[in-house]
């Protein structure tokens, strides 16, 4: 008997140090550099990162490219969050009732990189960090 009341004890205390060191953070991050060559563009608009929820900070230069919009993210600093995304979105109060558009994965919490996105999304207000597993926003920026 007592062996078993052990195994449970090891069991539990197993269990509970597991489950206690998950964590939604990566152990390195990768700071990007992911250039977008500027050339036969022109820029529409640069807007400053306004914080939300976690503190977001850095540049979001707005190009027009043919048929396309490009969404560069400059000196981009947030902290990490579970499944991080990119949405364009017509309202802060209301992301998802008020429309949006998923641009994908956030590519990194830290660095420059950029999302390509058909001309037509000049029609939303803002890009927002959206972190899908909580509903909310890490930061985000006006659009055009």
């Amino acid at each position: 008997m007592k062996t078993f009341f052990s195994t449970i004890i090891l069991f539990g205390i197993f269990a509970v140090v597991s489950f206690s060191t998950v964590s939604c953070k990566k152990d390195k991050i990768e700071v990007i550099n992911e250039v977008f060559d500027t050339t036969g563009s022109s820029r529409l608009a640069t807007q400053s990162f306004i914080s939300d929820a976690h503190t977001t900070t850095g540049e979001l230069i707005i190009y027009n490219k043919g048929a396309e919009l490009i969404y560069v993210f400059k000196n981009f600093k947030t902290d990490d969050g579970p499944n991080l995304e990119v949405w364009l979105c017509n309202s802060l109060l209301d992301v998802i009732g008020g429309g949006y558009l998923n641009l994908g994965d956030l590519k990194g919490i830290e660095g420059d990189f950029y999302y390509k996105a058909p001309a037509s999304t000049a029609t939303f207000s803002y890009i927002v960090v959206w972190c899908t597993d909580f509903s909310v926003a890490f930061g985000h920026a006006f659009s055009i």
